[in-house]
């Protein structure tokens, strides 16, 4: 090879502001690995974390009045939801029992959020189960919240409304639910807060994550 040979990619190289050092010619260059998104339920589990303060646990359910039953569905049968196939849930749910669960489901909402999610009617009422179904709602009963969270608008107070209707616990103006009064319920999480907490979802949102 001649000197003029060797030299050809170095010109090459500094007539286009480069190193002379191409590509192909770096030691141990690794291809980068490029994460999977998380599923949406995991994307949202702040916003559950925040809603389960004010709404209850895995395993808590009333009879028709916010905080009648404070010993849970395990108080009462001895056995978590864990324990329990979601239509066997709702068959509770038809006889002594309205809502249940993490963000208490009542039963028209549980049937939506199963029928909308690939969520089983043979599946047992996990923790999982019940984020997904969670999930389900914001995708399809309240759509302007995914919406928002995904970029597509950025009118946060309409998303921060569709979950105070959803959610008794949210604060939808003045200080108030939008069920206040009804049922026993009492808004216990400002608009504030939610406010924040969906701003914060949306600044690390991953589009493409698995659908509940």
């Amino acid at each position: 090879m001649t000197f003029r040979q060797l030299l050809a990619p170095v010109l090459l190289a500094s007539l286009l502001g480069g190193s002379g050092v191409f590509p192909s010619q770096s030691a141990g260059a690794v291809a980068e690995e490029v994460s999977p998104p998380a599923a949406i339920h995991e994307q949202l589990r702040p916003l559950a974390n925040l809603l389960a303060r004010g709404e209850g646990n895995y395993n808590s359910v009333n009879r028709g009045w916010a905080g009648d039953t404070p010993q849970g569905v395990k108080g009462l049968t001895g056995s978590s939801f864990a324990g329990f196939s979601v239509d066997r849930v709702l068959e509770m749910q038809s006889g002594w029992l309205y809502a249940v669960g993490r963000y208490q489901f009542i039963p028209s909402t549980l049937r939506f959020a199963v029928n909308s999610s690939s969520v089983m009617w043979s599946d047992n009422f996990t923790p999982e189960v019940q984020d997904r179904l969670m999930a389900a709602l914001i995708l399809y009963k309240r759509p302007i919240i995914i919406s928002y969270l995904q970029g597509n608008h950025d009118n946060v107070g309409a998303a921060v409304d569709a979950l105070a209707r959803e959610w008794a616990c949210v604060e939808y103006r003045s200080g108030r639910g939008y069920y206040d009064g009804y049922g026993g319920n009492r808004a216990s999480i400002s608009r504030h807060e939610v406010v924040l907490m969906l701003q914060n979802i949306k600044d690390s949102w991953q589009p493409g994550g698995e659908l509940p």
